[in-house]
C-alpha cells in the first residue's frame, strides 16, 4: 500500500502535465490560425485565400481528432 501512495503523486503530475500541455498546443493553434487570417486578409491574392481555407480544415480535422 506504500507503494501506491507514493506513485499517486507522479501519476497525477504526469497525467496534469499532459493535460496542460494538450491545452496549450490547442491554444497555439489557434493563434497561429488567428495570425495566419489576418496576413490572408492583408493580401489581394486568391491563392493565398485558398491556402488558407484549406490549411483551416486540415487544422481543424487534427484539432477533432486530438479532442
Amino acid at each position: 500500500m506504500p507503494f501506491i501512495g507514493l506513485l499517486a503523486p507522479v501519476i497525477s503530475s504526469t497525467v496534469s502535465t499532459l493535460c496542460v500541455s494538450m491545452i496549450s498546443q490547442k491554444l497555439m493553434l489557434h493563434v497561429v490560425k488567428i495570425l495566419l487570417k489576418k496576413l490572408v486578409d492583408s493580401t489581394d491574392t486568391e491563392i493565398d485565400n485558398q491556402v488558407y481555407d484549406q490549411y483551416v480544415i486540415l487544422l481543424d480535422k487534427s484539432i477533432e481528432k486530438s479532442a
